[in-house]
């Protein structure tokens, strides 16, 4: 443990996700944490309100500021000061906090709500229309704060239930931070199921503080840094992302999703010096020609996550932000947030016959092996499943002990996490993801790499936003490929992949769009790509 974190953990409230917050309050109140439209907070005003929050949640939920299980609330929000608030809030008064986001349909909700138990929701403007007469009717906890404009009175008579307008938060008097044990949940994260229910992966406080104090020596941000958030609080990558920058007492700026054309100009704007986003939305802006050379002339660092970098990527940005060093970081989820990285400076490491960044090398704490379905570990070259250990492991799935089991296995004395990656180490040590292997498919009894197709159509069209998916299916057989570009059509692109990949890859048909479907985490989102074949809207 660095002395930095042993220091922290001596504060009031050891391990608490707020206590970066909670101590920039005291000693630099006056400095900007969070700005989003057009609103800006200070450490203190950031502080008092998270405390005040807490001071309501404590109150109400009985709780004592320690002892464990922590209850679980609900945090239905979109990308705002409230859901930031909302989560530093539940950390502070001593309870785990579960993102939701304002897009979930009513029927995920309601099973996550099921799953959890909830002792409470906070929400912001956007997660108040969530609260349908059917969900309250379901699944509503008994305490529910909302913000300033919603009707809530309206609202409490509705659902039966004790509902607290933010207005009513603002004479309550902070508590100490609540104390957290390693081994409590920090936060609850919930990611889609193959079974179609929501699998909710649980991150201790000592996994995520082992993180952001690890990820806070290799990103070396201090106060004087403008953090990009252009990330829902349900993506893990916001979990670095604030409480990253609060650590550092620098500053994070939200960027709206109904504004993310403009998150150059934004970036600009409001002199932003770290970039974090996914490389879709780097494609997207080169798309509409918006990230051109020396736009970004304030960002000295540039952070990629949860999909592949390619070269042109890199190219493009750096040539927008001058000098900045870009980081590529890989992790998922059960490992909280990231777990490797390839810094690309000068130089970096491509990963053969794809075009896009390797994905590095284990960062510090974390163990990152290649492994064959009989656990065994493969030499370099030889491609198998991407297995990760270490301490920032996820405690395993919500309610779900076999699940738990199966992707968390102990092997030769050790916990592992099987990440259903392809991937292969290279004889320097680097490794290199190669995709989902749940995205290896068989078509017509050939086994395809999806990735490995929508790398030579990036090549062939030298447009990013690409992707292939298996079309039709029918009884569960593949009987073919269809292909999905965002750009100008072009005649040439089937007979120059014909060159490239056997007749059994070739795409039967070419989708050209004028936008590809993004997710809320800012992926491109496949599962649209086939609702819109099988409702042939294309």
């Amino acid at each position: 443990m660095t002395e930095r974190s042993q220091r922290d953990q001596e504060t009031s409230g050891r391990l608490n996700l707020a206590r970066h917050v909670y101590r920039r309050g005291l000693e630099s109140p006056d400095l900007v944490s969070i700005a989003c439209e057009g609103e800006e907070l200070t450490y203190r005003d950031l502080s008092r309100r998270a405390g005040k929050l807490a001071a309501v949640l404590r109150a109400r939920l009985n709780l004592a500021g320690g002892g464990s299980p922590k209850p679980l609330i609900g945090v239905i929000a979109s990308r705002s000061i409230d859901a930031c608030v909302a989560a530093l809030g539940s950390a502070w008064a001593g309870a785990t906090y579960v993102p939701i986001g304002t897009k979930t349909p009513e029927d995920r909700l309601r099973k996550i709500a099921q799953a959890c138990g909830f002792a409470a929701f906070v929400t912001d403007a956007q997660g108040a229309k969530l609260l349908s007469p059917a969900v309250l009717a379901e699944v509503a906890p008994p305490l529910i704060v909302v913000p300033r404009s919603e009707p809530y009175r309206e609202l409490a008579a509705r659902c039966g239930k004790l509902v607290l307008d933010t207005r009513s938060l603002e004479d309550e008097r902070e508590p100490p931070l609540a104390d957290f044990e390693p081994d409590d949940l920090a936060y609850v994260m919930f990611t889609s199921g193959t079974t179609g229910v929501p699998k909710g992966v649980m991150i201790s406080a000592g996994s995520a503080n082992g993180f952001l104090d690890m990820i806070g020596e290799r990103l070396c941000l201090d106060e004087h840094d403008r953090t990009l958030e252009v990330t829902e609080l349900g993506f893990d990558v916001s979990v670095m992302n604030m409480f990253g920058t609060w650590e550092a007492g620098a500053s994070l700026h939200v960027l709206p999703a109904a504004r993310v054309m403009n998150a150059v100009a934004f970036a600009r704007d409001s002199r932003l010096t770290v970039w974090n986003s996914t490389p879709s939305l780097i494609a997207l802006l080169r798309q509409i020609k918006q990230l051109s050379p020396d736009s970004l002339p304030d960002v000295r660092l540039a952070i990629f996550i949860g999909e592949p970098l390619s070269r042109s990527a890199v190219a493009a940005f750096r040539a927008a932000a001058p000098g900045c060093v870009v980081e590529n970081l890989y992790g998922p989820t059960e490992a909280t947030v990231v777990c490797t990285g390839q810094r690309a400076e000068s130089d970096y490491v491509l990963t053969p016959n794809r075009d896009v960044l390797s994905i590095g090398t284990p960062l510090p704490g974390n163990e990152a092996v290649v492994m064959n379905d009989r656990h065994e570990i493969l030499p370099p070259g030889q491609i198998g499943e991407l297995v990760l250990s270490g301490p920032q492991l996820a405690q395993g799935y919500l309610g779900a002990p076999d699940l738990t089991s199966a992707k968390f296995p102990v092997i030769d004395g050790k916990r592992w996490y099987l990440t259903g990656d392809s991937a292969f180490c290279g004889s320097d040590g680097l490794l290199h993801h190669l995709g989902r292997i749940d995205n290896q498919v068989k078509v017509l009894g050939n086994r395809v790499e999806l990735e490995e197709i929508e790398a030579h159509l990036r090549d062939i069209t030298q447009l990013e936003l690409v992707a292939v998916v298996p079309w039709p299916t029918v009884d569960g057989m593949h009987h073919g490929l269809i292909a999905f570009v965002c750009g100008a059509e072009r005649a040439s692109v089937i007979p120059a992949l014909q060159r490239r990949v056997p007749a059994y890859m070739l795409p039967s048909k070419i989708h050209w769009l004028e936008q590809m479907p993004i997710n809320q985490n800012g992926k491109i989102d496949r599962r649209a790509l086939t609702r819109k074949l099988e409702s042939e809207k294309i």
